[in-house]
């Protein structure tokens, strides 16, 4: 087991983990982009529940975590150009990513810039409870809703524990950042649905009002790749719910990709 060091100086890119580990030998490597209020700590298992074959590589948005001091991004296109700049060096190889979320639309965003520059894109693109990026956005109004009316909602999606306004400083902590992440979210780019050349894999819960399975198709718009829809257990947080059905079809995708395989086709697949 070795640690990335990939800038100049021989250090990690502050979106990344201080000693990133990166096993060696690892097929391929996958990116992680957390939720709006999030961090990188989602993906805390995925590296012993993925094994030695993939290097997970969890990305810490600022505002959070070890990251706590910086200030957190409410610009879409600010926050891609750092991403961009400081991950350039880690997707020397091949390379997936998935997102959750507003990570989903980043892991987009992303991997649409790099295709538009001809850089290396990613083997295959991975999104869970995220919304095509062309349809209207469904999730509470940052700019308006009171910190009760946030609260409230992140309750109802399973982002915050019962209980939590009874703790006032964290709750108020939680909700500030999921503030401005929503914000982030809003300020994302409308560009048009232009199908990028990448294999798509949408992950969707059955109880997630967010990306209900149903709506889940409209991802197919953006690739001229195969596109298949995976239909998890949960709700918007299935990935935290339910760890090893998530894990077991993130670890399904990756080997076909990690030795240039692939299923082809349109498919709505479910899997737990």
């Amino acid at each position: 087991m070795t640690t990335v060091h990939v800038s100049a100086s021989g250090t990690v890119p502050s979106c990344l983990l201080p000693r990133q580990p990166l096993p060696e030998g690892a097929a391929i490597r996958l990116l992680c982009f957390h939720h709006a209020g999030g961090a990188a700590s989602s993906f805390a298992s995925w590296q012993a529940g993925l094994g030695p074959d993939v290097t997970v590589i969890p990305v810490q948005l600022p505002g959070r975590e070890r990251r706590v001091r910086e200030p957190r991004f409410r610009e879409f296109d600010r926050l891609l150009d750092e991403l961009d700049r400081q991950l350039d060096p880690v997707l020397d190889r091949r390379y997936a990513v998935y997102g959750h979320s507003l990570g989903g639309l980043i892991a987009h965003e992303l991997t649409r810039r790099r295709v538009a520059t001809g850089r290396r894109a990613p083997d295959l693109l991975m999104v869970g409870a995220c919304a095509a990026p062309h349809l209207p956005r469904t999730a509470v109004a940052p700019g308006t809703a009171s910190d009760a009316e946030l609260g409230s909602w992140m309750g109802e999606l399973g982002g915050a524990p019962a209980g939590a306004a009874r703790h006032p400083q964290w709750f108020r902590r939680c909700v500030d950042r999921l503030r401005d992440d929503l914000g982030l979210a809003h300020s994302h780019p409308r560009h048009p649905a232009v199908p990028l050349p990448v294999p798509l894999r949408v992950l969707a819960a059955e109880r997630d009002p967010l990306l209900p399975p149903a709506q889940a198709g409209e991802w197919a718009r953006h690739t001229t790749g195969d596109f298949e829809v995976h239909t998890m257990p949960g709700g918007h947080f299935f990935h935290r719910e339910f760890p090893e059905a998530t894990l077991r079809v993130i670890s399904r995708l990756l080997p076909a990709v990690a030795v240039g395989s692939g299923t082809g086709g349109r498919s709505l697949i479910p899997e737990w």
